[in-house]
């Protein structure tokens, strides 16, 4: 568990990075993701936080190492995009929800609300979460930005892919969406398997090495 700054936390991983935003009022605490582990987020207990003010989780696409245990978080409000949202909401997806790359069962859930278009902002107490629709990865993909005190804390989970036709993968679409990333200037990239990345100069590099390498 690493404090990235005032507020939002980096508690670990278990399959995918999972990020966590206090946002200090009746809205509780805020993830990105769940993971795979639900006792490593119960760990957050030791910071002094209860699992049990977890009320709102963004999903940032249909991929089992990022939806596993939301079926055990059963007080939590769930957000997908629209395109992703019938593989976390039904079964029979192993595919595209790469559970068959696991060999686990996904459990599905019922979203509080399936993001459409370019871009939907969720207001969460003090903090607006921008959500913006990056497709590639998978057609349902997206992407968090926050801005807090004038620093731009990017959510980009799976910048890095991989691609596969099992889960409709374009790396054309890819490709416009990293472009749409590295024009925000983020100055933090929290990314879905290689952690917490900085400054602007490197969240520009690391988006810029991954587009040169999947290019369609």
């Amino acid at each position: 568990m690493k404090e990235i700054i005032k507020n939002i936390y980096h508690v670990g991983d278990s399959g995918c990075s999972v990020y966590l935003i206090n946002t200090n009022s009746k809205e509780g605490l805020v993830l990105i993701d769940c993971g795979m582990s639900l006792d490593m987020i119960k760990k957050i207990s030791k910071i002094g936080l209860n699992p049990k003010n977890i009320n709102h989780c963004i999903l940032t696409h249909m991929h089992i190492d990022h939806t596993g245990v939301c079926s055990k978080m059963k007080q939590v409000k769930f957000y997908a995009h629209n395109l992703d949202a019938d593989a976390i909401e039904e079964s029979g997806h192993d595919s595209k929800t790469a559970a068959s790359w696991y060999g686990v069962d996904y459990k599905p859930v019922k979203l509080e609300r399936r993001l459409k278009g370019d871009l939907e902002k969720i207001q969460l107490g003090q903090y607006e979460f921008h959500c913006i629709y990056t497709p590639g990865h998978t057609p349902g993909s997206i992407s968090v930005l926050l801005e807090v005190d004038n620093i731009k804390i990017l959510f980009g989970q799976d910048i890095h892919g991989p691609f596969s036709k099992s889960f409709e993968s374009n790396l054309d679409d890819y490709q416009k969406s990293m472009q749409k990333l590295l024009d925000l200037n983020a100055d933090i990239l929290c990314e879905g398997h290689y952690g917490v990345i900085k400054p602007a100069s490197e969240v520009n590099r690391f988006i810029s090495s991954h587009m040169r390498n999947n290019r369609p």
